[in-house]
């Protein structure tokens, strides 16, 4: 049975959440699955995550997790950034 994973968005959202929600990272540390199923995560996408994603453990501080959403918003703007929009002709 393959792991499930959280979307982009959710995994953005957790991000987000962990950066700024001192309450909710408090919630994080000590119940991780309940604290993806309060953000919103389906009980059955918590339950196939990987179990070493779900141990209690100590966050990095909310500066990390703004650098890493700052990063990501980074990459997101880059990729967008290369797209080229595709031109069509149409006859006159």
């Amino acid at each position: 049975m393959k792991d499930s994973e959280l979307t982009e968005k959710q995994a953005t959202e957790l991000v987000r959440r962990l950066a700024s929600d001192d309450a909710f990272r408090a919630l994080f540390e000590a119940k991780p699955a309940k604290a993806l199923v309060e953000m919103g995560v389906p009980a059955e996408t918590v339950t196939e995550l990987n179990a070493k994603c779900l141990c209690p453990a100590q966050l990095a501080d909310k500066d990390q997790f703004r650098l890493a959403l700052e990063r990501m918003d980074a990459e997101v703007l880059a990729v967008a950034g290369k797209m080229t929009p595709p031109k069509m002709s149409m006859p006159g």
